[in-house]
């Protein structure tokens, strides 16, 4: 730990504002309603050369996109990072990562600043320990973002499940108004434990899946000190197309949050109306190709084709 406690000591200046955290909403109902009828699904996607490197200008035509691997037709495509983004920035206020927490903030603000475009992209703050915080509503306002990171401390246990559950369905899910064609992406500040959550990892990811979040996760131990630990972090980036990150030291917090900021850049998106859709609440694989030699892709597992007021998980 010495290599985070020397670097966030480089952090003792910056200012913290003397703001109380907002405490969230209880979450919804393990029975609550959850998801619209999924006709539609959307697929947010990077296609990468075997170098793992960045494809540009893919068309439609190149595309195919199999739904339990039957070819679907694609019904629209968005070029890279055209459409608008809308970032939930969860952040582990637990006790346990109180001694790195000072870099983590300036790191996570300077992400922002890089990432949002104003008038176009927005983002909002969520601190997690026992309870959910909710510091910042969505907003293209960097200053806001900012001061909201700032203003959160860290003390108690962790509800990381919770946390990702509640912001999936109030913000990203059908409850969400006004949310129009955007990239729902979902990143996730953590250790990875979770000692206070109502809901299990599964329901929080398939809350997750069924918003069409993309999630990216950076743990905030070394990987292999808990492997349980790295492991929900891991599946919640494989499942939802994003990708997770162990940083060794702290300055590599920041290559994790550039290489983060590179993927948003070059995402692609696709749609698709499932053939013969059947709201049976089971999961369906989706898989996308690219009719390319050596370009893969990476994309969400599948989703849950199920009606509003089924429940989760």
């Amino acid at each position: 730990m010495k290599h985070w406690l020397a670097l966030g000591a480089i952090c003792l200046g910056m200012a913290s504002a003397a703001v109380a955290q907002q405490a969230a909403p209880s979450a919804p109902d393990r029975q609550a309603t959850i998801v619209k009828n999924v006709n539609t699904v959307p697929l947010v996607f990077l296609a990468l050369d075997k170098h793992h490197h960045f494809v540009p200008g893919l068309q439609a035509s190149q595309i195919q996109i199999y739904d339990n691997n039957k070819l679907q037709k694609v019904q629209r495509f968005d070029n890279e990072g055209n459409l608008p983004l809308r970032i939930a920035l969860l952040l582990d206020i637990s006790n346990s990562i109180s001694t790195r927490w000072q870099f983590e903030q300036r790191a996570a603000s300077d992400f922002l600043q890089s990432v949002l475009v104003q008038g176009r992209d927005q983002a909002m703050v969520v601190g997690f320990d026992t309870s959910i915080h909710v510091a910042q509503h969505f907003t293209d306002n960097y200053e806001k973002l900012a001061h909201a990171i700032s203003s959160l401390n860290p003390s108690g246990g962790t509800a990381l499940f919770d946390a990702l559950f509640y912001t999936a369905h109030d913000y990203f899910g059908p409850q969400a108004s006004g949310t129009g064609e955007v990239r729902n992406v979902i990143v996730i500040i953590s250790d990875g434990e979770d000692d206070q959550s109502r809901y299990s990892r599964d329901e929080a990811l398939g809350m997750a899946q069924d918003a069409g979040a993309v999630i990216y996760t950076i743990g905030t131990e070394p990987t292999g000190l808990d492997q349980e630990s790295d492991q929900v972090l891991k599946r919640f980036a494989n499942e939802t197309g994003g990708r997770s990150y162990f940083p060794i030291e702290a300055r590599d917090l920041g290559s994790a949050f550039l290489d983060i900021s590179n993927d948003l850049r070059h995402q692609y998106v696709v749609a698709y109306s499932p053939n013969n859709f059947e709201p049976n609440g089971q999961f369906h694989t989706v898989q996308i190709k690219v009719l390319e030699k050596g370009v893969i892709t990476r994309t969400r597992k599948g989703y849950f084709a199920r009606i509003a007021g089924e429940g989760g998980g």
